[in-house]
């Protein structure tokens, strides 16, 4: 495994082979997101001296040193010779960016065999073609040809993010970037040809770093293989995908995006996911925010919700999408135990039920909901905290946020939806602090009966 990881995830020199001079050209942006990484970095471009102040060289053959990645920018009949030279060489990945091979029809599928025949009986492996390539903010490595200011890119943190699309990678990361999600690595597989999901997965469900496995998939390179390796690391790590091409017309989509060919119906893909261990995303907003939850509070050990709120309509609203078969089928409301009930009686105003949902009122304040959370934290009946952290009251500061964090790093976990004039802002920093809280109260619902599947399969399995 470290044969191919180490050259794609952790490379000490990388060489671009159709490093461009010209500014909004692919070959000038990969160049700038590869010199601000600080690697060893080589330009190949025959038709150059010198770019952003670095030497160029007419192939990768007459560079002097050792590679471990070369990033391929050139037109797809001309990647393969490329590509041909990297094996040569003994370069560790090849990452071909370009398109127009198996996604294109049969005179692209004859090009995508033709660059694996290129590397055939050496050790050079291709990432892609048709791929972005690789971002690792924790190696400063970032081979994507957008542009930072058009893509922004997150911090280093805890989710893995495998993607067959370079548009939807970029799209997650922007959103994680701007939710304050942090990523281990982001890895676009393209079509495939050769490094895929699979060894991606075995890496990430033993990597340190990674909390989380994220994946946007149009085609299983081996489903029966995916199903065994999914089940085992599922049970390490939580996994989740957004898995497209559901309908007839999405996986002809697929095919013509990336050459994906459906090997089965949407239902026997959703039986298999449910063996493996791997929850679905319905689309990419839902693929982020069970992102974040999952590295965040990875499960929650039942589906006993108790709502907290200090607004009465956010309370019966979160009820009833709690006990709704659609929206949470392995969630309820819990029960609150007399001795809670007796310690919410001497915290909050005379007035306020100390019922599940438990309303603050607008007399809430920072300390209060403090001592609320305490008490809900200590009752055997709550499995996890709903709560509408809501920034509107008097009495309430941004130091809820804190508060909430802190109280959710215990044994009951804490989910949030986020009202404030600046929700933005509050729901990256209560991502940075490590308290899960997305904008609406349905998707808050939704993403603690992802966490309770999660958790009733890890005591089923375990």
């Amino acid at each position: 495994m470290s044969r191919l990881i180490d050259p794609l995830l952790r490379p000490s020199s990388i060489a671009l082979i159709g490093a461009s001079a010209k500014p909004g050209k692919i070959g000038n942006i990969v160049m700038r997101n590869l010199t601000a990484g600080g690697h060893r970095l080589y330009a190949v471009n025959p038709n150059e001296e010198e770019i952003l102040g670095r030497r160029c060289y007419g192939s990768i053959s007459e560079i002097p040193n050792s590679v471990d990645m070369a990033v391929i920018v050139l037109p797809s009949h001309k990647s393969v010779e490329a590509t041909r030279d990297c094996a040569l060489k003994g370069v560790g990945v090849v990452v071909v960016s370009s398109s127009g091979f198996a996604e294109s029809g049969e005179d692209g599928r004859r090009l995508e065999s033709a660059l694996l025949e290129a590397v055939n009986g050496t050790d050079t492996r291709i990432l892609g073609p048709n791929t972005m390539g690789v971002y690792v903010p924790s190696a400063s490595l970032d081979t994507l040809f957008i542009s930072p200011e058009r893509g922004p890119r997150p911090r280093a943190g805890g989710v893995a993010m495998i993607s067959q699309s370079g548009a939807v990678a970029v799209s997650f990361l922007g959103m994680a970037e701007e939710t304050g999600l942090g990523v281990s690595a982001c890895v676009c597989v393209g079509n495939k040809c050769d490094i895929n999901e699979l060894e991606l997965i075995e890496h990430f469900g033993n990597d340190p770093e990674t909390r989380c496995i994220s994946m946007y998939l149009e085609s299983f390179s081996d489903g029966r293989r995916f199903v065994e390796l999914s089940r085992e690391v599922s049970l390490k790590k939580p996994m989740v995908i957004l898995k497209s091409g559901r309908t007839q017309a999405g996986a002809r989509a697929a095919n013509s995006h990336t050459g994906a060919v459906a090997a089965s119906s949407d239902l026997a893909v959703k039986g298999a996911l449910r063996q493996a261990g791997v929850a679905r995303a319905s689309e990419e907003v839902s693929l982020i925010d069970m992102s974040k939850a999952f590295s965040l509070a990875d499960h929650i050990r039942g589906g006993r919700i108790c709502v907290v709120a200090s607004a009465g309509g956010f309370g019966v609203i979160a009820t009833d999408l709690i006990e709704s078969e659609n929206s949470a089928p392995s969630l309820r409301m819990a029960r609150l135990s007399k001795e809670t009930k007796s310690a919410l009686e001497e915290i909050l105003p005379s007035f306020t039920s100390v019922q599940n949902p438990v309303d603050l009122t607008a007399e809430v304040s920072d300390q209060m909901y403090d001592e609320v959370l305490g008490a809900l934290q200590t009752d055997p009946g709550v499995d996890a905290i709903m709560m509408s952290l809501e920034l509107q009251p008097p009495n309430v500061t941004r130091q809820l946020v804190k508060i909430a964090a802190e109280r959710s790093s215990g044994q009951i976990p804490i989910i949030a939806s986020v009202f404030a004039r600046d929700a933005t802002s509050v729901l990256r920093e209560a991502t940075v602090t490590g308290l899960v809280a997305v904008p609406t109260l349905d998707r808050c619902v939704r993403l603690l009966n992802a966490l309770a599947e999660r958790g009733l399969r890890l005591r089923r399995e375990n």
